[in-house]
């Protein structure tokens, strides 16, 4: 039972976010996507609780829902590190939200400003649910194209507009290593699904991959 309420009460919290781009309200938005990510992080406290009453009574570390759509091979995943992140995330969300309000109030786009973080963080969650490289890459794109959107906004000050260029080359190369991984695992496992992934000893190409991807999305080794 507990583990249909956890899944209902994130569907919730995803519904909840994506609400004010399906019906956008032009005055105050700003203020609306600030109280919607506040809403969505008051929601998000509900199964993340019920998950630490579920784990004190059972100390199993199983997944508590998948869904899977045979056709694209689409599977996520909600256990207990995905919703823990996703309050994670909500909150630093809100956090920033409420600090741009501030720093941004006499910016004449600031509506299009929130738009695009609210559009990263339905990216990240994205990333943080999905339990299939396809699902994973498709949060992936989201970010890294978010990310390059919010650096570069004040893009007349030249030192932002060179952060911006180096977040895009930086995701490309990040890109290049995930999609060679994504394609050998394809033609050779024919299967994307992390579970699977995370039971087999992977070669070279696949480990190279990977690395280069997280390297380029975390700015490490020299990026």
């Amino acid at each position: 039972m507990n583990s249909w309420l956890i899944f209902l009460m994130e569907v919730l919290t995803l519904v909840t976010l994506i609400y004010p781009l399906v019906y956008p309200d032009n005055k105050n938005y700003c203020l609306g996507i600030k109280n919607t990510v506040k809403r969505a992080f008051a929601l998000s406290l509900t199964p993340l609780m019920l998950l630490v009453i579920e784990e004190m009574q059972n100390s199993s570390n199983t997944a508590l829902t998948e869904l899977n759509t045979s056709n694209l091979k689409v599977v996520a995943q909600f256990d207990k590190y995905s919703i823990f992140f996703v309050s994670v995330a909500l909150l630093i969300s809100w956090s920033i939200l409420e600090f741009s309000l501030w720093y941004m109030k006499n910016d004449p786009k600031i509506n299009t400003f929130f738009k695009f973080l609210l559009l990263f963080l339905l990216a990240m969650i994205l990333l943080i649910f999905a339990n299939n490289l396809f699902l994973l890459f498709l949060g992936w794109e989201g970010v890294g194209l978010m990310s390059f959107m919010l650096i570069g906004w004040y893009y007349s000050r030249s030192n932002v507009a060179t952060a911006a260029l180096q977040a895009v080359i930086y995701n490309r190369l990040g890109d290049m290593g995930f999609f060679v991984a994504f394609c050998w695992l394809m033609i050779n496992m024919r299967t994307t699904d992390l579970p699977e992934i995370l039971t087999m000893s992977p070669p070279l190409i696949i480990l190279i991959g990977f690395i280069l991807a997280a390297a380029s999305k975390s700015a490490q080794f020299g990026l």
